[in-house]
């Protein structure tokens, strides 16, 4: 029979770790990766940031015994698209560019095992999810300065991918303010909620308004007290309504005017079919990461009037089905669904402990805390995967962000071990 945690094993599991080194690295990776504060003092750009954070968290998973810990299903997935990518290398029309974006995936993954290993705690889960809520609420500052955009980010550099970070991060924060009971944390999460959206109108992106709708649903679906959820959406309605200038609305009505034969929609219609032909001639690997702009010329029509050599396909999953074919898509599935299946695996055993009698007040709380983490990591997702229809994406740290916090979660809430219920 389990024996059940008790209140202090919890307050020793707390405390224990949570200030460990390699803790600290994944949040200073954090705050580098996201924040970029080498945009703004080239000189720290000059010491190559990255590359040290990188470095050490390679020693750390390989002095602890953790870098060829690959257990789940989303680790084999990662690494067989880092082995497809190795792969493409010498093959691919453009072998640089699949150099870079394959250096780019292999630190990503070093990132990767480092918050599946070293992001074992409810307390370092919640830790991690306050500080990224606080540098893309410094970063959507910088937006509504620079007219939705970080200036040399290397990701939010763009209205339209700004947007989509911002469409991100708002769950997170509404869940989180849901979930904490600190009058002053709730605040702050409803505040940052509040200046997600303004900065996400500020971007003027119609591929980030049309992001934003799902996630604002998603917020009020998920809340279990509908008119609570009804309040506050109508607040960020009024956000977005408010904030908004006729210049934003100009380009969200004019998301009806332009289809697959007029405007954007009709270049991104272009590009997309395009992407088709490339999978459909390279079906199994596609034609290598990074590469859609090096072949695209060679499968436009021969009576174009404007060849489109060099531009990118404006989509996540045009970019994926074209450079990475029928295996990238399997293992990026395999990544998504697997997730997915934990959340739910999770979620399933938090309502079955639920009906149990006698359990603590503590116990119970952080239970409600894991379903609100579990709302917030599936709405930023789907932030990402709508938004991310319209944008080149998909070798952006995001999916991989939030792959790696499904596997912590799950990774913690087996070791918690509450009452044996979450036995593997």
């Amino acid at each position: 029979m389990a024996i059940p945690i008790s209140e202090r094993d919890i307050r020793v599991k707390a405390k224990k770790g949570l200030f460990d080194l390699p803790f600290y690295l994944i949040l200073i990776h954090l705050f580098f990766d996201y924040g970029r504060p080498q945009s703004f003092f080239p000189i720290i750009g000059a010491l190559h940031p990255g590359y040290i954070l990188h470095t050490l968290l390679f020693l750390c998973l390989f002095l602890k015994g953790k870098l060829l810990n690959f257990k789940n299903i989303q680790t084999k997935c990662f690494l067989g698209l880092l082995l497809l990518m190795t792969l493409h290398g010498p093959i691919a029309v453009n072998n640089y560019y699949a150099y870079l974006i394959w250096r780019g995936t292999l630190l990503y993954f070093i990132v990767y095992l480092s918050i599946v290993n070293f992001v074992d705690s409810f307390e370092k889960i919640e830790k991690y999810i306050d500080i990224w809520i606080i540098i893309n609420l410094f970063c959507a500052f910088v937006g509504l300065k620079h007219g939705g955009r970080v200036p040399n980010s290397g990701f939010m550099g763009d209205e339209n991918d700004f947007a989509l970070v911002m469409n991100m991060a708002i769950p997170f924060a509404y869940f989180m303010f849901l979930e904490t009971s600190s009058t002053k944390k709730k605040i702050l999460y409803l505040s940052a909620c509040c200046i997600f959206i303004a900065a996400n109108v500020a971007s003027l992106s119609r591929g980030g308004f049309v992001g934003l709708v799902p996630v604002i649903l998603y917020c009020w679906y998920k809340t279990p007290k509908k008119f609570l959820s009804t309040i506050i959406v109508a607040i960020m309605i009024s956000i977005l309504y408010f904030s908004a200038s006729p210049k934003y609305w100009q380009e969200v009505k004019s998301i009806k005017e332009e289809n697959i034969q007029k405007g954007t929609g009709a270049g991104r219609w272009y590009l997309w079919k395009c992407a088709l032909r490339i999978f459909l001639d390279h079906p199994i690997i596609g034609v290598g990461q990074g590469n859609f702009p090096w072949n695209v010329q060679l499968y436009e029509p021969l009576t174009a009037k404007k060849l489109h050599g060099g531009k990118a396909v404006h989509s996540l999953y045009f970019t994926l089905i074209s450079e990475l074919g029928l295996i990238g898509i399997l293992l990026f599935s395999g990544m998504l669904y697997s997730s997915y299946k934990d959340l739910k695996w999770i979620l399933k055993k938090e309502k079955e402990f639920l009906l149990k009698q006698n359990q603590s007040k503590q116990i119970i709380q952080q239970l409600h805390k894991i379903k609100f983490i579990i709302f917030g990591i599936t709405g930023a997702m789907l932030g990402y995967l709508v938004s991310g229809a319209f944008l080149s994406v998909l070798y952006y740290p995001h999916f991989w962000l939030l792959i790696s916090l499904c596997v912590a979660l799950k990774n913690t809430v087996i070791n918690s071990k509450l009452e044996g219920n979450y036995s593997a």
